[in-house]
């Protein structure tokens, strides 16, 4: 018997399959009580004679603490979701209208036709707003993820993260590896780090070698 399922923590668990990639060879479940996520392997699907889980899969498993937290030692069944998960569609923004097609023609630019107030006479145009400087949004909450090195530039001491999951690169420098007990890291390798900031601008906070 492996140590894994000598040290079972937790056993017909329900979770959801939150990702896995078959090119890397493992993802991650969602675990039903809220309580967190557990490592996937493909290993324990390969014993429990099953294929790759799409997103949405939900099993009954048994769980173990392994070095990186908890992992699935075991599966007794699976259940693929009703609908398979469509692929995300990226947000559009809406064709900006013509100045032709809503400007009359005899007006200056930004005067629109004037209504008539029912005497025959326009109404005086609406004053333009005054212009409000955007707010800078505050950094959102630190994020823990999964990722591959793009590259590391030894020269700039910068690199950046390519993350497994939908979003932005993460940016990363020499400091960043130097808090996380790191020396260098090398193009390719897989890592888990933790993430801050806007979701087009992640910096990462700390990185480790998976």
């Amino acid at each position: 018997m492996s140590e894994e399922l000598k040290n079972v923590t937790a056993t017909n668990v329900t979770a959801t399959v939150k990702w896995f990639k078959p090119e890397k060879g493992f993802g991650f479940v969602r675990l039903a009580d809220g309580s967190g996520e557990a490592f996937l392997h493909a290993s324990v699907l390969a014993a429990a004679s099953l294929p790759n889980p799409v997103e949405g899969t939900t099993v009954v498993c048994d769980l173990a603490q392994g070095a990186k937290g908890p992992q699935v030692v075991a599966i007794h069944s699976a259940t693929p979701p009703e609908t398979p998960p469509a692929p995300r569609a990226r947000n559009q923004r809406p064709p900006r209208a013509t100045a032709s097609a809503a400007q009359p023609m005899g007006q200056p630019p930004g005067m629109g036709a004037q209504p008539d107030d029912g005497e025959g006479f326009a109404r005086p145009p609406k004053p333009p707003r005054e212009r409000r400087e955007r707010q800078a949004e505050p950094a959102g909450p630190a994020t823990m993820a999964y990722g591959t090195v793009r590259w590391y530039n030894l020269d700039s001491q910068s690199g950046l993260i390519e993350p497994w999951e939908d979003g932005a690169t993460v940016y990363f420098d020499r400091a960043t590896l130097r808090q996380s007990g790191l020396d260098i890291v090398a193009d390719g390798e897989d890592v888990r780090y933790l993430a801050v900031g806007s979701e087009d601008a992640p910096v990462a906070q700390r990185v480790e070698l998976i």
